[in-house]
């Protein structure tokens, strides 16, 4: 993907606030705001830009609960019922705000949940697993409060893979605030040893 150094700016504005208007943009890149509506066509119709959103606070909302749930659809299900199109459906519920293949493994997919309350959630997982556990067994299930998430964004990851188009380097956890964390040598561990499988 290649794009310009205005509509790599234009695009980080963007993905900060989603309501900035291109009299705005236009006014800190220096460009017509023509300009900036040319850019913002051009990203939607690549769609680089799919949409735009409104970031909401889960708790205030009373969305309190949320789950993630690693399953394995059954042996019997890949055969006989999973098409594209049945997977599609079943993935448009309410409470499923995530869902992701995995390729292989012990896993199929992992799927990240949000409910109001525990009551919600068991209620949920009971129908799932007494009406639908010939489709997908559920292998592990982590549940925490929606006041326990520490971020929520991809913005940052968006922002950085931006800002490296032309020259990708490789990904590092952020370094201590202070510096001062003793850092032991590095053992480089294969990624089969990690239980990664080609």
């Amino acid at each position: 993907m290649k794009l310009t150094k205005n509509e790599k700016k234009t695009l980080k504005l963007l993905i900060e606030n989603g309501r900035t208007s291109d009299a705005e943009i236009a006014r800190m890149l220096a460009i017509t705001p023509q300009a900036v509506g040319k850019i913002r066509k051009k990203l939607e119709t690549e769609g680089i830009i799919q949409g735009y959103s409104t970031s909401i606070d889960y708790e205030r909302i009373g969305i309190k609960i949320m789950a993630l749930a690693m399953f394995k659809f059954t042996t019997e299900a890949r055969k006989t019922i999973l098409t594209e199109e049945d997977i599609n459906q079943r993935i448009k519920g309410p409470h499923i705000i995530n869902f992701y293949r995995v390729p292989e493994g012990d896993v199929t997919h992992i799927v990240t949940y949000g409910f109001r309350s525990l009551e919600e959630l068991d209620h949920y997982f009971h129908i799932l697993q007494t009406e639908r556990g010939h489709v997908s067994e559920i292998i592990k299930l982590f549940i925490f409060s929606s006041a326990s998430m520490r971020k929520k964004s991809d913005k940052e990851l968006m922002i950085k893979v931006i800002d490296e188009i032309g020259h990708e380097g490789y990904a590092r956890p952020m370094p201590p605030l202070d510096g001062n964390e003793k850092v032991p040598p590095l053992k480089k561990k294969p990624l089969a040893e990690m239980g990664y499988k080609k």
